[in-house]
């Protein structure tokens, strides 16, 4: 996916869990059951829309160990970037058509506040609703800028994370 592929951003897709549950099955039937997997992002809130792409979150023990997975998600047609490590060095970023996966270790603030966000989200469907809203508008402000796209949204994702350090719930 190039910087400038237009952002579109669609409504809630029942089949969404559906594609994420039988990608999970082939990715752990792949990496075996020390991994964790997780479907994030908007696809995984029901009744929120998103840019139709199945964010997954796969959590190992350590990043030192990522050079085994790497090779093995190729095998399932995922494309690994690392340029992308140079911005999100505790991430290790895959993609192929209509799947995204983001590899970090599970006991990290990535893994836990994604996580949160995804629940929060669930749970308070008035936030959830208001976050569709801003990425409509967003989408249509910055149609071709997905960086910018990703930064204007970060207030709003700052804003319930901090319900997530309220509780103590990140690690120090």
């Amino acid at each position: 996916m190039s910087e400038t592929d237009p952002i579109i951003i669609v409504p809630y897709d029942s089949r969404w869990p559906e594609a994420f549950i039988l990608e999970q099955k082939r990715i752990k039937a792949l990496l075996g059951a020390e991994v964790r997997i997780e479907h994030i992002g908007s696809t995984s809130v029901a009744n929120l829309c998103a840019k139709p792409i199945i964010d997954i979150m796969i959590g190992i023990e350590s990043l030192d160990n990522a050079k085994k997975y790497i090779r093995a998600l190729e095998k399932l047609d995922y494309t690994y970037v690392p340029e992308y490590e140079a911005e999100l060095p505790e991430r290790r970023y895959f993609e192929k058509k209509g799947f995204h996966i983001h590899m970090v270790e599970f006991d990290r603030d990535f893994w836990k506040s994604h996580i949160f966000f995804r629940d929060f989200l669930r749970t308070h469907t008035d936030l959830a609703r208001e976050y569709c809203k801003l990425k409509k508008r967003l989408a249509i402000a910055h149609t071709n800028e997905r960086e910018k796209y990703t930064k204007a949204k970060e207030p709003f994702i700052q804003k319930v994370l901090k319900n997530m350090y309220r509780k103590g719930e990140s690690s120090k």
